[in-house]
């Protein structure tokens, strides 16, 4: 796995791609943060990225969106370039066609997390 950060796109995007989980058990309200504290414990979602975007905590302290996770999930005052949205034990999770390729990456490596049960 590259460890140089990659450069990603700061501007907003259309949510115009999908990937489908199934889940072993239905989520319903939860799925978002299932799926998205699943994905923290991916290498992918740490890969270093630069990006112009950031949060903000409740203090108004800058939070760096500088990692794949970050940019696709978000971080407190940024809400990140996915939506999660769930159906019985089917989870979609829309995000930008255009996202560079370790986007897909992060998400099939996430799919197959959320589908083994691990």
């Amino acid at each position: 796995m590259k460890k140089t950060a990659i450069i990603f796109p700061s501007k907003a995007m259309p949510l115009d791609a999908q990937v489908e989980v199934k889940s072993p058990e239905p989520l319903g309200l939860t799925a978002p943060f299932v799926v998205k504290h699943k994905a923290l414990d991916l290498p992918l979602y740490d890969q270093p990225i630069k990006c112009a975007i950031e949060g903000r905590d409740k203090e108004g302290k800058q939070i760096e969106v500088n990692s794949v996770g970050r940019w696709l999930f978000g971080v407190p005052g940024y809400e990140g370039r996915s939506r999660i949205s769930a159906k019985g034990s089917s989870i979609l999770i829309y995000y930008p066609k255009k996202s560079p390729k370790v986007v897909d990456e992060l998400l099939q490596s996430l799919k197959e997390v959320v589908e083994s049960g691990k």
